[in-house]
């Protein structure tokens, strides 16, 4: 039975924000999943499944149409031609490839310039791996603008089957590459442009006699919002740390995985979440890579990715439906229980935080703006350390053209931070995939060392 998923053509403010933010190789918000795969998968099959995930997931037939004003919408269109094939590689490693070889080429892959006037994915199949579960491995990269991560994990239910022999799906009908003409484009815009529109006059009226009615009541909620917004975004919240001080435009990936039940029930055991736990360890790690290295810290910037969905029946399944959430890692504390409590607190604030929605009535005034002012917001995101995300997976081993997925190593971008550490947990594995600076992040040996160390301190302590 095909997949069912929402998709709008129009591309949301954020989503055309992050495209425009493609101009700077510094600010580029290409994803990418690695998996390992037990044996090597058939060729001729995976393109056919990559056909068949296309027309359900149709943000992988389509590209971006520019909007025709600065107050429109770029929109997705699908391509007149569309061949999986074009979009695919088959490379196999040089025979004794390490592990770390595979990793290199999965982070030069990540990183080389993407079309945007092609379908904004692309693929590929390599042999001769090294690594302890399997021999072959397959990479899909994506923009952002395409799917965040709990999109992309909706997306593998099209790419992906729930056994070896993978029963075979329906195909669906490529959808429409017929091209709106002018007149439709433009009318679609203004449709398009009310909800916004009313939406903000709605609120400034609102706001206005709010001030007429109750100046002083006012005041305070207006100082309320500022106070939020600095909370959330502001930059002296936590200073950076000058162990990560440095940016270049070197890359590299860190990558390892762990069995997820005894770390799950070990955050059971101390009442912790599963990002309690998560963000735990991150701060046991690098407080510990900074006391190697006689840096010890205060705090440290961090931004988390918070999902704003909410489960609506119309509710757009590509696209991205996130707020980011700036953190301070409490980097002075000794005790993991009190980071924990610390860490678990600042998140369940944020998340209430009256800012939290700003992203949504901000971007579409903005997404026209001029280029300079679309890098000045990409690179304000940047003034932290570190980027963490925690997207869980499937709770069964998928199959992708009859070979079983072993591992599966989540990448996300690196805008401007030293390093973007990802989690991802599928069928009682955690995995691990870290993308670094490696101008900030100079001993990257001993940096995966220390978070390594971390995950297993919270397991012992929990056992």
């Amino acid at each position: 039975m095909a997949q069912s998923f929402q998709f709008d053509d129009k591309l949301s403010a954020l989503d055309e924000i992050m495209l425009r933010a493609e101009s700077n190789p510094k600010t580029r918000n290409w994803v990418l999943s690695l998996v390992i795969l037990d044996k090597k998968p058939n060729t001729a099959r995976l393109l056919e499944q990559l056909e068949r995930a296309s027309r359900e997931f149709v943000r992988l037939r389509q590209v971006v149409v520019p909007a025709l004003t600065p107050v429109g919408f770029a929109r997705w269109q699908a391509v007149e031609y569309f061949d999986p094939q074009e979009h695919f590689e088959h490379v196999a490693l040089p025979r004794g490839s390490s592990f770390d070889d595979l990793l290199q080429l999965a982070c030069n892959f990540i990183n080389r310039p993407g079309d945007l006037k092609r379908p904004l994915w692309e693929a590929m199949l390599i042999d001769n791996v090294k690594h302890p579960e399997g021999k072959s491995a397959f990479m899909l990269r994506m923009h952002h603008a395409v799917a965040d991560g709990m999109g992309a994990v909706q997306l593998f239910l099209s790419l992906f089957d729930t056994q070896a022999d993978g029963t075979a799906r329906e195909f669906l009908d490529p959808p429409s590459a017929q091209p709106m003409s002018w007149l439709a484009r433009a009318t679609a815009d203004l449709r398009d442009s009310l909800p916004d529109a009313k939406r903000l006059a709605t609120g400034a009226a609102k706001v206005a006699l709010a001030h007429l009615a109750s100046p002083v009541r006012q005041w305070r909620e207006d100082k309320a919002l500022v106070d939020s917004v600095l909370r959330l975004y502001g930059t002296k919240s936590a200073l950076g740390s000058p162990l990560l001080a440095e940016r270049g435009m070197s890359r590299k990936f860190l990558a390892w995985d762990f069995p997820f039940p005894p770390f799950k029930q070990a955050l059971k055991n101390l009442g912790w979440s599963v990002n309690d736990g998560y963000l735990t360890a991150l701060t046991l790690g690098l407080k510990r890579y900074h006391e190697e290295l006689h840096c010890p810290l205060e705090s440290m910037p961090l931004t988390i990715p918070v999902n704003v969905r909410r489960g609506n029946d119309s509710e757009q399944t590509g696209g991205n439906h996130i707020a980011p959430v700036k953190l301070a890692l409490p980097m002075d504390l000794e005790d993991p229980h009190e980071i924990a409590a610390d860490i678990g607190a600042k998140v369940r604030s944020a998340v209430q935080e009256p800012a939290l929605g700003l992203m949504s009535w901000v971007a579409p005034t903005i997404k026209g703006a001029p280029q300079f002012l679309v890098d000045k917001i990409a690179d304000s995101m940047a003034e932290v350390d570190i980027q963490a995300s925690n997207v869980p997976g499937y709770p069964f081993a998928p199959y992708l053209a009859g070979s079983k997925i072993v591992r599966s190593y989540p990448f996300a971008p690196l805008p401007g931070v030293a390093a973007m550490v990802a989690l991802y947990t599928q069928n009682d594995v955690a995995q691990i995939g870290i993308q670094l600076d490696k101008a900030a992040i100079e001993d990257s040996d001993r940096f995966e060392r220390c978070l390594k160390a971390a995950f297993e301190e919270v397991i012992e302590l929990g056992a």
